[in-house]
């Protein structure tokens, strides 16, 4: 490709994020309703990628209508997790399948809201300042996930974090790679919801950065 090609590129990718309005922390904040993309590539997903959301247990269900998804709360300060009518959420509930059919991911457990968990730090989902909408991510910079397959209706679907490494590079094979994408309902506003600090990186000028996950070796 020639350089030329390369830099008109990169300028209509530039000019895409900037045509919609950049995410800022203040974008995943309040109450709101967390939906599921079909999506490996956070530059090309848009909300018409949508393929479901998830419910109040935290599973994938793919929804006749928004009253069937989860509404979700995200605490004002330090964790700054979420929780939903059944409890706090997490990866760490081991009592939800694992995804034993990842090579790397197999002791991970499916996320969850359950009641009675203690939420710490990392329970928490972020966005980054800059994503052109308030997508999530987990752990170390990883903001796609693994499910065995897009549910039919009046099914469940478990979500897991997305690994890779050099004996499985992309999906786990069958299954379907997604993201996650927060479609806020309203602001808490009892008081002022206090500053929530952003991950160590930003997206600027449609500059692409590593966001799934470190390489398990």
């Amino acid at each position: 490709m020639s350089l030329l090609k390369v830099c008109t590129s990169l300028f209509f990718l530039s000019s895409a994020l900037h045509a919609q309005a950049a995410v800022t922390q203040e974008d995943f904040s309040g109450t709101g309703h967390i939906f599921v993309l079909n999506s490996s590539d956070w530059k090309t997903a848009t909300p018409n990628s949508k393929v479901g959301c998830l419910d109040n247990d935290g599973a994938f269900i793919l929804e006749r209508n928004l009253s069937e998804c989860g509404t979700f709360v995200r605490l004002r300060d330090y964790p700054w997790t979420l929780s939903s009518t059944q409890g706090n959420c997490t990866f760490d509930n081991d009592k939800t399948e694992k995804n034993t059919d990842s090579y790397y991911g197999s002791q991970d457990h499916a996320w969850s809201c359950i009641p009675h968990y203690s939420a710490i730090i990392y329970d928490e989902l972020y966005t980054i300042d800059g994503f052109p909408y308030p997508f999530l991510c987990s752990g170390d910079i990883n903001c796609y996930y693994d499910a065995k397959k897009i549910p039919a209706h009046g099914e469940k679907a478990s979500l897991w974090p997305f690994r890779w490494g050099s004996q499985q590079w992309g999906i786990t094979p069958g299954h379907v790679m997604l993201q996650l994408m927060w479609q806020k309902l309203d602001d808490d506003k009892r008081e002022e919801v206090a500053k929530i600090p952003s991950p160590r990186i930003a997206l600027k000028d449609g500059l692409q950065v590593p966001l799934q996950g470190k390489q398990i070796k």
